[in-house]
């Protein structure tokens, strides 16, 4: 079972990706940032546990395809729940 703090962390890494997805797939740290209302350090930290999610490029952060897979099927889940 996953506990609290876990699944707080885990929503905190989906609305990231879920800022940057709407970028296109590609954004800064202030666009994520105004997007999520994340602390600094709090983004920081989650990115650096996303390495297989997320990539820095010189000045944004991507989502790689595991991070897109991720998304598509948390979007799939959400559909049959509701």
């Amino acid at each position: 079972m996953i506990g609290e703090t876990q699944l707080r962390a885990r929503r905190t890494r989906i609305k990231i990706l879920r800022a940057i997805s709407a970028k296109n797939g590609s954004a800064g740290f202030s666009e994520i940032q105004n997007a999520t209302a994340l602390s600094t350090g709090s983004i920081y930290y989650h990115i650096e546990r996303m390495k297989e999610y997320i990539k820095k490029n010189s000045r944004n952060y991507s989502i790689t395809k595991k991070g897109e897979q991720l998304l598509v099927e948390l979007d799939s889940k959400s559909r049959i729940l509701t």
